[in-house]
């Protein structure tokens, strides 16, 4: 079997290709996100908290604006029968590319609306949306649009055939080259611009690997009816739950950059930075091989699926549960130990984020939503976190400043659980082997992150 055939597999070979797929994940996001955090450790004694603030508002509103246009291309490719159809790939190619200048657009539009907004005083002074630099980033960021929709579907082919290795290695080269960069131009600047440097030499270097790095046969842009019609047809579901996933996820940022001060709002991002140094690996998994494993085994076996589908609930479960327990629990050591005293708030919020991970468990029956063909019922889930986020953050932030905030972006995450359980009830997943893991799981995190916060208490203070 090529790197990019898909061929019919048996539950045996599917697991073992899992099983592949799932090392390289992990080794490629661990050390994806250890190469992040320790670029991050040099930067913030290189640069100040503004600097994280900035960078966090202009990368939070284009991914607001990324997901508000995503059309599932790559979940077309490698849901649809006809996914390695030459006109079907250089349809969903000319989909892709038509989005990425639109964006462009768009973007640029979006950095001139800052501009005249924060002149007018739209914005409360001191706050991120006032900072007079953003908009001139945010134009920045116009390229690397561009940039992405040059991107080869032979990445979309490549997930398919769950051919992980090559993207991880991919991703990682990528992101070496715009490591480096970064970290060059902060030594000798001290500007925040290298961090907007780094993004783009990384997004230029994944396009270019692409093209010249992955197999497979290269396909060129092309306009066929009955592909566009399955693309979009498709895609419409995954526009609408992009929108409402990326308010459900990252709802919080856009209302705090509002209200917290640019430094403020760049010791957020750092907790949130050491969130994603964990949520990385899972999400990774999550999305490229979970959903690819599963829609594979639904063509052609559903009980199959349904097997599948348990197995990899109870492992995230145990994963998500440990994790958030210990972190909850003494997850302020790990700012302690690696950051200087400007950044010692991010312990707390680390804390109670690390908490939140315990929610994304139903992420795993969200996947098979996809797979099934129901993506409204994501839509559904993440219109409900979308909506609790924009109740209760400013009540919070009213209440209890930052730590109220804080605390209802992580109570908002949960609010989507009676939806998945109920999707779980009416296709028979909703058992006892697929539910009895996260709670155990919990209670040993949170035990072990009490000991060890007792036994660091003691030691250094």
């Amino acid at each position: 079997m090529s790197a990019v055939t898909l061929a019919a597999a048996t539950p045996a070979t599917l697991r073992s290709r899992m099983l592949r797929a799932a090392g390289w994940l992990v080794g490629g996001n661990i050390s994806s996100q250890a190469l992040r955090l320790l670029s991050n450790l040099i930067l913030t004694r290189l640069l100040a908290p503004e600097a994280f603030g900035l960078v966090a508002a202009v990368n939070t509103l284009y991914f607001a604006l990324v997901m508000f246009s995503d059309l599932g291309v790559w979940q077309s490719v490698v849901k649809s029968e006809r996914g390695l159809d030459s006109k079907f790939l250089g349809t969903a190619w000319s989909v892709q590319l038509l989005r990425g200048v639109l964006l462009c657009a768009v973007v640029l539009v979006i950095a001139l609306g800052l501009r005249l907004s924060a002149g007018a005083g739209h914005f409360q002074l001191g706050t991120v949306y006032a900072d007079a630099r953003l908009p001139p980033m945010m134009a920045v960021f116009a390229l690397c649009a561009l940039l992405q929709g040059l991107e080869s579907m032979k990445l979309a082919g490549a997930q398919r055939a769950l051919a992980v290795a090559y993207l991880a290695r991919l991703e990682i080269i990528s992101q070496v080259l715009g490591t480096l960069v970064t970290l060059s131009l902060a030594l000798t600047t001290h500007s925040v611009w290298s961090l907007l440097a780094g993004t783009l030499v990384a997004t230029g270097a994944k396009t270019a690997l692409s093209h010249a790095y992955l197999p497979g046969p290269n396909c060129r842009p092309c306009w066929d009816r009955p592909s566009a019609h399955e693309i979009v047809g498709f895609g419409k579901w995954i526009f609408v739950s992009s929108v409402i996933g990326f308010l459900a996820a990252n709802g919080e940022k856009l209302i705090l950059g509002a209200s917290l001060s640019t430094s403020s709002f760049g010791i957020f991002s750092i907790a949130s930075t050491l969130m994603m140094a964990l949520m990385g690996v899972y999400s990774s998994i999550n999305g490229h091989v979970i959903f690819s494993a599963l829609s594979e085994s639904l063509r052609s076996d559903t009980q199959n699926a349904a097997r599948i589908y348990t197995r990899v609930q109870q492992l995230a479960d145990v994963f998500l549960g440990v994790m958030a327990g210990g972190i909850f629990m003494s997850g302020h050591w790990v700012v302690h130990f690696f950051y200087d005293a400007r950044y010692q708030q991010a312990g707390w919020m680390f804390q109670w984020l690390g908490l939140g991970m315990l929610a994304v468990r139903h992420q795993v029956v969200e996947q098979l939503m996809f797979a099934k063909g129901h993506p409204a019922w994501v839509s559904a889930s993440n219109a409900l976190r979308a909506l609790s986020l924009v109740l209760l953050v400013p009540a919070g932030y009213a209440w209890g400043s930052e730590r109220g905030a804080i605390v209802a972006v992580v109570l908002s995450q949960f609010v989507s659980w009676p939806v998945a359980l109920f999707f779980k009830y009416r296709n028979g997943l909703l058992t006892w082997p697929s539910e009895r893991v996260w709670l155990p799981a919990l209670g040993v995190g949170m035990l072990a992150g009490w000991a060890l916060d007792t036994g660091l208490s003691v030691i250094f203070k």
